[in-house]
């Protein structure tokens, strides 16, 4: 079954046949693996960077002046100029150190290249990095103005969460005299932060100014958490120099802040090849004239006609699909996997990446006139002891052939968002974008992983190995999603 835990921060077994928490889960603990070969990885990495800056004699010679009346000496400089290189990057889990940290290293070089008087905004599901921790408090002390904000689930009496209480310590502190629109702090939503029900789970990270850049916009499926690096494999897409695009994150970043509900929660917007959709998927534009609620998957994939890709796009002329999917089960789940499904069956070259399927869901897509839809589980349970350690964690989907009318599209979806109904009531950003080097690159990278599948365990006689393990595991009432929380 599924352990989800509640606000109150209790956990509470879910029927994995019904899958009622529709949103993703993220590695309570980290086992020892093997390294997965990863000379194909598609996104160039960043070298190792100090994570941090201490505290600077500095920062502390302006605490006495502020307190002794004193003028307010110029504060540090920026550590790092970095300017945040644009378009996909991707981690892997099992990869060597640069590898595992290609998202992290990136994210710190940004945070440690924002110079003073800039600003800092972060919305993410849960916080959860003693690295990211540091540099934040650094920025903060030299000027930065730095602003987060996270789930309540993931920080409370029932879920102590010590590095982002040190944050929200450490923003206390106002330093170099700073104006409202200035200040720092760290903000928790109760559930949604725009909408009642559901949950904060988007993640996205902007920086009003890093290195050379102005108005930086990063998002993904990428975590604050130090699981996120080590245990998940995830995705980060960086625009910059985009001014509007930065204002509408911001403007969504301010109302999540408030922790209220607005009138309008889904907000879409759209600049040349970039159209973001901001959920909850409530409001107006989210219903049928008749009343019942849209499905804003279900009308993208119903734009797509399998014959008559063009242009060298597609497969031998049939549109192509590359799917990388955390979730998908329940109702949605289920009228997902149905019309992939019937795509699969008229030639669309379809192969999907996945971490958790309902059973249903998997039915579907494993009786078709066709044959199984092809899919690989990117998951493992190393030691064999029947609970997954690490696992896929990307919300892409890729095509390549026919789209809303275009023989030759090349277009990616990517964010936060799961193919289940919880994820409509919730915080997510969803990006569409128009893009043959984009759509090559996520494609590629799903090939990849569906080709060479993480070692699932340790034992040659797996898959019935597995299988043995989970019925034991399940006999002995251990849960095989303990391990994996809300993320």
């Amino acid at each position: 079954m599924i352990v989800a835990a509640h606000r109150h921060g209790r956990e509470t077994p879910l029927n994995p046949m019904s899958h009622r928490n529709g949103s993703d889960h993220s590695v309570r603990r980290l086992t020892a693996a093997g390294v997965l070969a990863s000379s194909l990885l598609l996104v160039g990495t960043l070298g190792s960077f100090p994570s941090s800056a201490a505290p600077t004699a500095t920062s502390a010679t302006t605490s006495v002046a502020l307190r002794q009346g004193g003028t307010t000496p110029k504060p540090p400089p920026a550590p790092d100029h970095y300017t945040p290189v644009t378009g996909v990057k991707v981690n892997n889990p099992l990869g060597d150190r640069a590898h595992r940290r290609t998202i992290v290293t990136h994210l710190l070089r940004t945070i440690n290249s924002v110079p003073p008087r800039a600003k800092i905004r972060i919305a993410t599901w849960n916080f959860r990095s003693p690295d990211l921790t540091d540099a934040l408090i650094a920025a903060h002390r030299r000027g930065v103005s730095v602003r987060v904000v996270i789930d309540r689930l993931n920080a409370n009496a029932d879920n102590p969460n010590p590095p982002f209480e040190r944050l929200t310590n450490a923003l206390k502190h106002h330093e170099h005299n700073r104006s409202k629109d200035m200040e720092s702090f760290t903000r928790e939503c109760v559930s949604a932060c725009r909408a009642p029900g559901g949950i904060a789970h988007v993640k996205f990270y902007l920086f009003s100014r890093a290195g050379n850049a102005n108005h930086v916009v990063e998002y993904g499926s990428f975590n604050a958490t130090d699981l996120a690096t080590y245990a998940q494999w995830n995705d980060l897409y960086t625009v910059r120099n985009k001014k509007e695009m930065y204002d509408e994150f911001n403007g969504v970043f301010n109302q999540m802040r408030k922790d209220q509900n607005v009138k309008q929660p889904f907000l879409s917007y759209h600049h040349g090849r970039f159209t973001s959709y901001f959920y909850p998927y409530k409001g107006k534009g989210t219903k049928y004239p008749n009343g019942t609620t849209k499905d804003p998957l279900l009308i993208e994939l119903n734009k797509m006609v399998c014959k008559g890709a063009t242009n060298g796009t597609g497969t031998n002329g049939f549109t192509k699909l590359r799917f990388a999917q955390t979730s998908m089960h329940g109702v949605r789940g289920k009228a997902i996997a149905e019309r992939i499904r019937q795509m699969w069956q008229r030639g669309c070259d379809i192969k999907m990446v996945y971490a958790v399927f309902g059973n249903e869901v998997l039915s579907i897509l494993r009786h078709t006139t066709r044959g199984p839809v092809p899919i690989r589980q990117i998951a493992q349970d190393f030691d064999e002891d029947g609970v997954y350690d690490r696992y896929l964690h990307m919300k892409t989907l890729a095509v390549s052939g026919v789209y809303d009318g275009d023989t030759s599209a090349n277009v990616v979806w990517n964010g936060s968002a799961n193919y289940t109904g919880v994820a409509l009531a919730s915080d997510e950003v969803v990006m569409r974008i128009f893009d043959p080097k984009v759509r090559a690159t996520y494609s590629s990278w799903f090939d990849y992983l569906f080709a060479h599948p993480p070692k699932f365990s340790n034992n040659p006689g797996q898959p019935e190995s597995v299988r043995l393990a989970f019925k034991r595991a399940i006999d002995n009432g251990v849960d095989p999603y303990a391990k994996m929380q809300l993320d």
